[in-house]
């Protein structure tokens, strides 16, 4: 059997009776793709039997059953039965060390004009985002074309740059519709970089500027979506006009963006929405926890956006200045990654002084998780202790992703019964953020708070001593879900044992052993007994 590619693989058998896990001999279990045996576990309601010369890979989680393996077996992983018996024969058991895979992972666009809204022959910056959500660089290896819609070119001063790595200069010709990224240029591990360029328009009208799925080719692949952005141009006397944007426009899944929407007036008279403007988000994004919603528009009513709804609302009864422009702003989020475009359409503006003529419309680009959830381990070192004795507990944390995970709510490692937190605790941590670790002697939990840490692509630990009066074998585990992180919850449990032996009984004492005094006194007797003898013998002569 192979495991092609990233993820947790949890296997349960399952069946009337116990079910149990077999394997014949020579057989395999292989992984490939950025499968990783770490990330592998079998979880069997019955009894587990492994054939001769057996290549196995991943944890197997027994609950009370025995876990057999043939002679020569090669396991890459653990055996834990939490009760059975497991038996070995000249078998090879390694822990897994590999780390989960970690890419490639392709690229993605953004693009946005700023201002959104110019005036016939004015001038807007556009500019290109690209961003590298893998640790390693992506380097161009075609060049990024953009190609202006009709109606727009580059400024007379183009003003054309990047701030992306590597060689060759980025080209824009006043007057021409194309800017050009040169291959070899390069997106940096983790981060983005920009392409602006200046851009001008002569007529009035709304422009819709795309970079299609695929624009962007590089060592990492290619963008899966389109970047979209909207240049408005207003001509004097025309009716007002809409624009938006998100700022950042690309963020990771469950982050939060601010979505701008421009309302510009370029006649001379004050213009006054007659009816309320809504935004509706589109399916996937919605107001932010947090809402911030806020405008720069004069007038009366308040700008309304409920968390978690689809919509925002600029009331009617507010106005756009005579020759200016104000916003509605708002902050957004969204769980699933994916490409977001955010549509407010012609006609959704209306004022005193008409309705905007073109659409609106912009892009929200989401990162979706970059890795698998954070991992738990846990041992105790010692494992084996005398009844009384320490044992030091060890929790380890571990996050494949390249962003930290960070607790939204605390580790709580309930310690199984007879076990209990040694008179002097020790608890520590090595995660990062805030808050005490908690441990209070002779109690049976030890937690680590909300608000802790997970360094990306990286571990940490929990570590407290614990102890044990009665002799027994104690298993200590911490479920599937207990590590609740922003970057996911553990999918398999951390399991370990703790041996705790009695103390030996000291020898019994010997009696009826004579003291000094009582020697003294046989002495003392043996003597006197030794001189009689010797009268007697004169007396005889």
């Amino acid at each position: 059997m192979t495991l092609n590619g990233a993820g947790v693989y949890i296997f349960k058998t399952t069946g009337g009776a116990p079910a149990t896990l077999n394997t014949g001999n020579n057989s395999i279990v292989a992984v490939t793709a950025g499968a990783c045996e770490s990330d592998v576990f079998w979880a069997p309601q019955g009894a587990t039997t492994l054939g001769a010369t057996t290549t196995f890979r991943g944890s197997i989680l027994g609950s009370a059953n025995a876990i057999t393996v043939g002679t020569t077996t090669n396991i890459i992983g653990r055996l834990l039965s939490a009760a059975g018996v497991v038996t070995t024969d000249t078998d090879t058991i390694a822990v897994p060390t590999c780390a989960p895979y970690a890419g490639p992972f392709a690229p993605t666009l953004s693009k946005a004009f700023v201002p959104a809204t110019i005036s016939a022959g004015g001038v807007s910056l556009l500019t290109v985002t690209l961003t590298n959500p893998d640790a390693a660089v992506a380097t161009l290896t075609a060049p990024l074309i953009d190609t202006l819609p009709g109606g727009v070119v580059i400024a007379a001063t183009p003003n054309v740059g990047t701030t992306c790595g590597g060689t060759g200069a980025p080209a824009a010709v006043a007057g021409s519709s194309t800017v050009t990224l040169p291959a070899g240029r390069s997106i940096p591990a983790n981060g983005s970089c920009t392409l602006t360029v200046d851009v001008t328009a002569a007529a009035g009208g709304s422009y819709i500027n795309t970079l299609p799925a695929g624009a962007l080719v590089t060592s990492n692949g290619s963008n899966a979506l389109p970047a979209i952005a909207t240049l408005t141009v207003v001509s004097p006397g025309s009716p007002p006009t809409l624009g938006k944007a998100f700022s950042p426009a690309t963020i990771n899944a469950g982050g939060v963006s601010t979505l701008t929407v421009i309302l510009s007036n370029p006649n001379p008279a004050v213009a006054t929405l007659t009816a309320p403007l809504v935004d509706t988000l589109p399916s996937g994004v919605v107001i932010a926890p947090t809402p911030n919603a806020a405008t720069t528009c004069t007038g009366a009513g308040t700008p309304v956006a409920v968390a978690g709804s689809s919509t925002v609302t600029l009331p009617a009864g507010r106005s756009i200045p005579a020759n200016g422009s104000c916003t509605l702003t708002v902050d957004v989020t969204a769980a699933i990654g994916g490409s977001y475009i955010n549509t407010l359409p012609a006609g959704a503006l209306v004022t005193s002084n008409g309705n905007n003529a073109g659409p609106a419309v912009a892009t929200l680009t989401v990162i979706p998780p970059l890795a698998a959830p954070p991992l738990l381990g846990k041992a105790f070192n010692p494992t084996t202790i005398f009844a009384g004795g320490v044992s030091t507990l060890t929790v380890t944390l571990s996050n494949p992703a390249v962003t930290d995970a960070t607790l939204t709510a605390s580790l709580i490692d309930t310690l199984p019964g007879g076990v209990v937190i040694a008179a002097t605790p020790n608890v520590s941590t090595t995660c990062g953020g805030v808050g005490a670790p908690v441990a209070v002697a002779g109690q049976s939990t030890v937690t680590l708070p909300a608000g802790r840490s997970i360094p990306a692509t990286g571990s940490c630990t929990l570590t407290v001593d614990v102890t044990a009066a009665v002799a027994g074998t104690y298993i200590n585990t911490l479920p599937a879900g207990a590590l609740v992180t922003s970057n996911g919850n553990n999918a398999a449990p951390a399991v370990a044992t703790l041996t705790v032996v009695a103390l030996p009984v000291p020898p019994t004492p010997l009696t009826n052993i004579p003291t000094l005094s009582e020697w003294g006194m046989i002495i003392l007797a043996g003597l006197l007994a030794l001189f009689g003898l010797v009268a007697v013998r004169r007396q005889a002569g």
